[in-house]
Parts: C-alpha cells; sequence; structure tokens
C-alpha cells in the first residue's frame, strides 16, 4: 500500500493545494503509523500486559493465613525398655549383638526384620547351650535335642523352627538333670511359646506375607515386641553361662596348672574384654567354651570362632549344615550371615547321636 500510495497521488485529476511531493510524504507517513506502526505497539502492550498478569503470584486472603505446608514424621528408632538394655548388656554376644541392631534400626521395616533375627538369634544361643550342656560321649541324656542339631546340619540345614524344636526336646529331660541348671529349664519353659509365635511370624514373612507399607511394619514391630522382651527376661539364666573364647592357653610348670586367657563374649561390643583364669586342664585355642559351675564345658561342634575372607576378620559362628561326602561342615557367622567351611567339624556332627 505504501508503494501504489504515490502512484495514486501523482495520476490523480483533482486540484491539490500542496505540492505533490510532499503529499506523497504525508499520506505515506499516515498509511505507515495507521497501518504499521499502530498495530505493532497495541500488539506488544497486549503481550507485556498478559506477561505481566502470568507472572503475578496469587493474592492472599489476609483474613486467612496460609497454612504451612505438612510436616512429615522422621523416622524413630526403636524405644530403649529395661528388657533389652539388661539384655543388651548381660546376655552372650550373639543375642547383644542383635539387640543392638533393632535398638539401632531407624525405620519399621529395618526394625521388624531386627526384631525376627533377633529372636532367632536367642532361641539359637539358648538351644546350643542346652546341648553343649548335655553333649557327653556314650551318655544317652539329652539325647533329643542332640539328633535334632544332628538332623538338620545333616539335612537342609538348620533354621529358626530348629532351635524351637531342640527347646522343645530340652523340657523333655528329666527334671533335676544334673547337667541342666534349674533356672535353664525354667527359663525354657517360660519362654517357649514366646520364640514359636516369633517363629511362626518369621515363617509368615518366608511365605509372602511380608509388611508392605511403613504403617503395617510398625504395625508388626508393636505386635511382636512383647513376645520378645518376655523371652528375654525369661533367659536371664545365660548370665549364669558366659560364653568364653580362649585367646591363649599356657601350662605353669611351677603350679603345675594353665593359664588361660579368655575373651569373654558378654554384651555387644565387637571387641570381647580379656579375662585370665588358672585351670587344671587345657583347652583348646580359639574355641569356645561355657563356664558353668567352673567347669569349662566345649561349644564345639556347635558355635567357633572361625576367620571369615570376605569380612578379612574372624568371626563368631555356629554350624549351619554339613554337605554331603566330606568331613567339613559350613559355618554361619551371626554378624553378617556369612558361609564359612571348616574342615573336619562335620566329623564332630555326624557323632552326635541320631534318632531312634
Amino acid at each position: 500500500m505504501v508503494v501504489f500510495t504515490p502512484y495514486a497521488i501523482g495520476t490523480s485529476d483533482d486540484p491539490r493545494g500542496m505540492p505533490a511531493w510532499l503529499d506523497t510524504l504525508l499520506a505515506t507517513l499516515t498509511f505507515t503509523l495507521l497501518f504499521g506502526v499502530l498495530p505493532a505497539w497495541m500488539r506488544l502492550r497486549a503481550r507485556r500486559r498478559s506477561r505481566h498478569t502470568r507472572d503475578k503470584p496469587a493474592a492472599v486472603d489476609p483474613q486467612r493465613p496460609r497454612s504451612p505446608a505438612p510436616v512429615r514424621d522422621l523416622p524413630r528408632p526403636t524405644p530403649t525398655s529395661r528388657a533389652l538394655t539388661h539384655a543388651r548388656q548381660t546376655l552372650p554376644h550373639p543375642v547383644a549383638r542383635a539387640i543392638r541392631a533393632l535398638q539401632q534400626a531407624d525405620t519399621p521395616r529395618d526394625q521388624y526384620e531386627a526384631m525376627l533375627d533377633a529372636a532367632e538369634s536367642l532361641a539359637l544361643t539358648v538351644c546350643v547351650t542346652a546341648a553343649a550342656l548335655l553333649h557327653r560321649p556314650g551318655a544317652d541324656s539329652g539325647a533329643g535335642v542332640l539328633s535334632v542339631l544332628r538332623s538338620a546340619c545333616l539335612g537342609a540345614g538348620t533354621t529358626f523352627g530348629t532351635w524351637t524344636v531342640g527347646l522343645d526336646r530340652v523340657l523333655a529331660v528329666d527334671v533335676g538333670h544334673p547337667r541342666l541348671p534349674s533356672g535353664l529349664r525354667s527359663g525354657v519353659a517360660d519362654m517357649v511359646d514366646d520364640l514359636k509365635a516369633l517363629k511362626a511370624e518369621r515363617n509368615r514373612t518366608a511365605h509372602g506375607d511380608k509388611p508392605l507399607s511403613r504403617p503395617e511394619s510398625a504395625l508388626r514391630v508393636a505386635e511382636c515386641r512383647g513376645f520378645l522382651e518376655h523371652a528375654l527376661a525369661a533367659a536371664q539364666f545365660l548370665e549364669e553361662l558366659p560364653w568364653l573364647c580362649v585367646a591363649s592357653c599356657d601350662y605353669r610348670q611351677r603350679t603345675r596348672n594353665f593359664l588361660i586367657v579368655a575373651r569373654n563374649a558378654t554384651g555387644d561390643h565387637p571387641v570381647f574384654e580379656r579375662q585370665t583364669y588358672e585351670w587344671d586342664q587345657p583347652v583348646a585355642r580359639d574355641a569356645f567354651y561355657l563356664l558353668a559351675r567352673e567347669e569349662r564345658v566345649p561349644l564345639s561342634p556347635f558355635v567357633t570362632y572361625t576367620f571369615c575372607p570376605q569380612c578379612r576378620d574372624t568371626e563368631t559362628c555356629y554350624t549351619s549344615r554339613v554337605p554331603k561326602g566330606g568331613s567339613d561342615a559350613t559355618v554361619k557367622s551371626f554378624s553378617r550371615g556369612h558361609e564359612i567351611p571348616v574342615p573336619d567339624l562335620g566329623d564332630e556332627i555326624r557323632a552326635l547321636p541320631g534318632r531312634r
């Protein structure tokens, strides 16, 4: 249109009062302003106004203050109870270590798993303690619990159920058996039903019924906590049967006895406190013993002190299974569950009394 305007003015026959060039210039400027500059300016204003409206924060009603965003609850550790704290300080290391893991668990799901692990560690510790006390070559008493452990190790391996069945066999031993402290038998009777309830919970989880949410995990922990605390209270007899791991055994010519340096495997600390004893009989180095009525009762072949290649450290372990066709046995560490082969331990398991 700007191009055709001068042409239209120059060819017009109408009279005009100004020169043609000025008339052409004014007409060109008028058309440019009306149809070029003015529409562009209006579009720019509209665009700026819409951007300003979009970026402006929403108005807040002064009468109703903005509510703060809900704060998500942080995971809380398991509340400390007197039973858990006492057990963590006084029971054998496998149980105390598991209790520490339970108290340090942050989420309900971790607490749930740690609670079941602690229950199994307690059942295992009590069962092998009783088995060691009853283990006497050539004696028939205690054959029930020993045969249970033998069958499990020679079969698919030990499980939570192995320990609870073994505790039932302990209760079948005659009342007043000279090798079983009275507190052990009564303690096992008080705890066995609680441990069976926790074993049923472990089986429930193993068959696919795991807690699927945080609230469900917290509910399961609340439901199972009483069973564990009651079982720990019934296990106080273990305080009178400390586990010792022999560090050295030296014969002394002058006194004709043996100077024993042993690690006291009590409490949750991973480094065992060393204690000195004078005994009239030698004991094996790096082996676990029960100190019962001033008598040293070997915990082998149920518990070992074995070097773990994965941890690169010596670990407290329990015998899990015996492979077929060999003299070795496989032990598991209490702390991480690593499996370690131990030479000749399988022969000791096979020497236990079988079922009759």
